[in-house]
């Protein structure tokens, strides 16, 4: 496995109980949900889907503006973990993490940034689109 920042040198983490290593998984799984969800809900055929991307994809952009980026779940699973907080947040980018365990391909933190954002602002606008817009399927 190549290098995904912070979590990939385990030497450093501090240690953790077993149930906080679960709960950090746990934490993973919800991330993972989330994303999929904002990643792919907005081609759904319910409003409910659509106003969830709206809020939650909405929520994740008003988070990243006040954090400096840092996304608050992966900054709990890390901090579950013992993982120390890295310099930048391309340190822990759970994207690229999550892209190398389900494909098994390494991309450049600040592509898989990239990757994220516009997919969820297209994923944004779609769902606000379908759901304002008459006549939009």
């Amino acid at each position: 496995m190549s290098n995904v920042g912070v979590f990939d040198d385990m030497n450093s983490w501090q240690e953790r109980s077993w149930l906080s290593h679960r709960i950090a998984d746990g934490v993973y799984l919800l991330h993972t949900g989330i994303t999929l969800f904002c990643g792919f809900a907005w081609l759904g055929p319910h409003d409910w889907m659509l106003w969830g991307v709206v809020i939650l994809y909405g929520s994740t952009e008003l988070l990243w503006i006040f954090r400096d980026s840092f996304c608050i779940l992966t900054d709990l699973e890390r901090n579950l973990r013992g993982v120390p907080k890295p310099d930048s947040v391309l340190g822990q980018n759970f994207i690229r993490r999550l892209l190398q365990l389900l494909f098994r391909i390494d991309i450049n933190p600040e592509l898989a940034m990239i990757i994220t954002r516009t997919w969820g602002r297209i994923g944004f606008m779609v769902a606000l689109a379908r759901l304002f817009i008459p006549g939009v399927p």
